[in-house]
């Protein structure tokens, strides 16, 4: 029994690595593409709107962190609201 719990788990987890993997190639380019060009203030908080979703992986919150480090200059109220959106999600 202990065996199939286990495998369980183990393919849970790989799961979760996948969509994590698919995320982060999902949304490289876009934020590549959004560091480069200056976005709107809609645009921004749409894809980090989108991005809270998937930032448990690093990978994703290194490019969220990125985002908002780019645009907090020109959207503060906004960016701030992101990064406190984040925080309540993710941080106790």
């Amino acid at each position: 029994m202990s065996d199939m719990k286990d495998l369980d788990i183990n393919a849970i987890v790989e799961r979760i690595q996948d969509a994590s993997e698919l995320s982060y190639n999902y949304y490289k380019p876009l934020v590549d593409r959004i560091i480069a060009e200056k976005a709107s203030e809609k645009e921004v908080e749409h894809l980090l709107d989108y991005m809270l979703d998937v930032c448990h992986d690093d990978r994703m919150l290194n490019l969220f962190k990125k985002v908002c480090r780019r645009y907090y200059s020109l959207y503060p109220e906004m960016i701030t609201s992101e990064i406190l959106a984040y925080k309540e999600w993710y941080e106790d």
